[in-house]
Parts: structure tokens; C-alpha cells; sequence
């Protein structure tokens, strides 16, 4: 079962979160090997409005949106969660909570 998480966005600024990883033994996941995939959507059954880049780190992932993603984003309640693949084509959800797009005061 995946970990659920909301998390919030600024509107018009680069966003990051990292998530660390590890197996039921607490043991750190080889996740060099695996491939990560995290979309953000208003519904389930919607089209995405955003993909996450995703970075690999020793035993992280860090889930990432430039300032030109977040500024196209409309502020209100979104969905997302991060899938892991694994090399034998294993796939799991690891993440899943509610994305919330908060408007920015200040324009650069």
C-alpha cells in the first residue's frame, strides 16, 4: 500500500519534495536500477496537468516542477502519486495524496 502525502505548491515557484525509500527491512532500495513516473491530475479520470521530474539519489527521489509548470497551474485541489518500476517490470505505487496549488502573492 502506498504512503499517502499532500503536499502544496507555489504558484509561479519551483517546487521540490524528497522522498526517501526504503523495504520492508528498512534496508536502502537499489533505485538506481528502477525508473519513477509521477503525474499530477485534477481527477483520477482527467487528463494529467503535470508530470514531475524525478530525481535519483542515493536512496531518494526528489519529485520536481520548474516555475514555468507551477505559474500554467490553476490554484485549487489536485491528485498525484509517484509509480516505481522495478527491473523485473514489477510496478508499484509508492506515493499518493492530494496536491494543493496555492497562489502566490509576489510576481517576478
Amino acid at each position: 500500500m502506498a504512503t499517502r502525502t499532500n503536499i502544496y505548491i507555489d504558484k509561479g515557484a519551483d517546487f521540490r519534495i524528497t522522498v526517501q525509500l526504503f523495504d520492508e527491512d528498512n534496508q536502502d532500495l537499489p533505485i538506481s536500477t528502477y525508473n519513477f513516473y509521477s503525474d499530477m491530475k485534477k481527477m483520477y479520470s482527467n487528463l494529467s496537468v503535470a508530470s514531475f521530474d524525478i530525481e535519483k539519489a542515493n536512496n531518494d527521489i526528489t519529485l520536481l516542477l520548474d516555475a514555468d509548470t507551477t505559474s500554467s497551474l490553476k490554484p485549487g485541489k489536485y491528485q498525484y502519486d509517484v509509480l516505481m518500476k522495478k527491473t523485473t517490470g514489477e510496478i508499484s505505487k509508492i506515493v499518493e495524496g492530494l496536491a494543493f496549488v496555492v497562489s502566490t502573492i509576489t510576481e517576478v
